[in-house]
């Protein structure tokens, strides 16, 4: 079973990243979890405290108000004042010189108190601004439970804020009448200076719903935090809604460590990537020349190192890379003596010397009888075969196998009936040049077969071509204006496994003679097909052409 492999950089980080990240990860991950936990808690005890410490503020207050109240019913001046007949006008004005300071120093004494009134069921002529018929409330709910209670009431009706008490005598028990106080709301609102930073909704309420609010009411709808507890012995209660980033606030210094923490990671994760690399350069320089290699590159130089164990490596590399080539040099050299015996076996089965002294007799005679198509035909066929025999030789000028082709096109031509055209390209500057004999006849055969023989509407052109490709490679190519190829494959480059014998053995040839960067390519679109050979001067070939010189 393939298992993938691994660089030993790709485990270096791996290694770091299990050994190293990972747990200091995990151990910030649970250090600022807890920390979170115990800032939460402390948030929620510090809360509670200030929660404490206002409503205890607030019940100091609204006791303030009370007594203040409970200290006006129970004057006996008062108490007084309310039993006298308000028929005995001169005592009544007598007794409210005592009674109206009274009641005035009452409101000024509290600072919540806003208003004081007194509903009894006499109609007085005077201090109508605190003296009030009962008649004016009579329908009041608040007046109703107050004159049967002896308990102070809070009351809040649309947006007046009030408490009340019934005045009456000790002894014998007897009402006189009810005091009404209005309030200020500050008596609410000053309370909360201790909950000030916090980002809260404060609601009081009593039985018919809000009585004061304080706060942020959206944060009703975000809330972390509700707390709702009795407002004293008012029979309200209020509510605390506290939004849940009061108990986030914090945290960004806890987030503090954290980021250093992982910026320490980044560093060490960057050190280790800058120290890999400089100790793994070698070793990556290494394996890019190993791979090099791999893709066919036999003149790579496998550079030393400092690193004693890598150089070793890398010798033991360019010494086996050495041996290799050795052994490839002679594997090129036994195939293409291989090559030269089956060529020579070849020529040796025709007698030169026989062939062309009979070609001349039938030329002579064809020349004779005045048979001149006879006559071009041997004469072509003793060119043909003069440069393909060639003395054994495997290696020859470019202008021979030029010579060659024409012949070997001439006899086509002769033999079809001049059916088709025929254009040369020949860059004469590489007339020269020496190459493998026998290269374009297999491609012009196979164009004829598998192109022009089977056209059936048109003429059929072929174009033979040489040019210099660049400094390095020249191209010879043989263009037909067949179909075949194209209608069968849909056009663009043949593989090569598809290749015939005679086209086959062209491009095995030079590639044993040139390198595998050479050889045949066959390609076809909707003008036509074109076969062309990439060569190159290599040493095989300077090699063997010494020989056969």
């Amino acid at each position: 079973m393939n298992r993938e492999k691994k660089s030993f950089e790709r485990q270096l980080k791996k290694s770091f990243v299990l050994i190293i990240m990972i747990p200091v990860l995990l151990l910030g991950t649970f250090i600022l979890f807890s920390s979170f936990r115990y800032v939460q808690k402390e948030r929620l005890v510090e809360l509670n405290n200030r929660i404490d410490q206002n409503e205890i503020d607030l019940e100091n207050r609204m006791e303030q108000s009370k007594k203040s109240l409970v200290y006006a019913v129970s004057n006996y001046t008062l108490q007084d004042f309310l039993e006298i007949d308000t028929g005995n006008f001169m005592k009544l004005n007598e007794a409210s010189k005592n009674v109206s300071p009274l009641l005035y120093n009452t409101v000024l004494s509290n600072q919540y108190y806003r208003k004081l009134r007194i509903y009894t069921d006499k109609n007085y002529t005077m201090m109508d601004d605190l003296l009030r018929s009962s008649e004016e409330v009579q329908g009041e709910a608040w007046y109703a439970e107050t004159g049967e209670t002896d308990e102070i009431g809070w009351w809040f009706q649309g947006e007046e804020l009030f408490i009340t008490k019934r005045i009456r005598t000790s002894y014998p028990v007897k009402t006189l009448g009810v005091m009404k106080v209005d309030l200020d709301t500050d008596l609410f609102r000053e309370s909360f200076g201790v909950l000030e930073k916090v980002p809260l909704y404060v609601r009081i309420l009593d039985q018919n719903g809000t009585v004061y609010e304080y706060g942020n009411a959206e944060y009703a709808q975000t809330a972390g935090f509700v707390r709702t507890d009795p407002l004293g012995d008012s029979g309200w209660n209020i509510r605390y809604t506290v939004d849940k980033s009061y108990f986030h606030q914090e945290v960004a210094g806890l987030l503090l460590p954290m980021l250093i923490i992982a910026a320490v990671l980044c560093i060490v994760w960057i050190s280790i990537r800058m120290i890999s690399k400089v100790l793994l350069r070698d070793i990556v320089t290494l394996v890019q020349e190993v791979n090099e290699i791999q893709r066919g590159n036999l003149d790579v130089e496998i550079r030393e190192s400092e690193i004693e164990d890598v150089d070793i490596l890398a010798r033991s590399l360019q010494s086996m890379m050495n041996r290799i080539k050795q052994l490839i040099r002679q594997v090129y050299v036994k195939e293409i003596e291989r090559q030269h015996m089956e060529l020579d076996l070849l020529q040796a089965k025709i007698n030169p010397h026989f062939l062309y002294n009979n070609l001349s007799a039938i030329n002579w005679l064809a020349l004779d009888c005045g048979q001149d198509r006879i006559y071009e035909i041997t004469t072509e066929m003793a060119a043909f075969y003069r440069t393909a025999l060639n003395k054994g030789k495997n290696i020859d000028k470019l202008s021979v196998e030029i010579m060659n082709i024409r012949a070997y096109v001439r006899l086509l031509s002769i033999a079809h009936e001049e059916s088709f055209d025929v254009e040369y390209q020949i860059d004469e500057k590489l007339l020269e040049y020496k190459i493998p004999i026998f290269i374009l006849q297999p491609l012009v055969e196979n164009a004829m077969e598998h192109g022009i023989d089977e056209l059936r509407n048109r003429r059929g052109f072929l174009r033979i071509s040489v040019y210099k490709a660049d400094e390095k490679y020249m191209e010879l190519s043989v263009y037909d204006n067949g179909m075949s190829l194209y209608e069968k494959t849909g056009g663009g480059v043949m593989p090569v496994t598809d290749y015939g014998y005679g086209t086959g053995n062209v491009h095995k040839r030079i590639q044993i003679l040139c390198g595998e960067d050479c050889g045949l390519t066959i390609s076809a679109n909707e003008t036509g097909t074109t076969a062309v050979v990439r060569l190159k001067e290599v040493r095989a070939v300077e090699m063997l052409s010494e020989k056969e010189s």
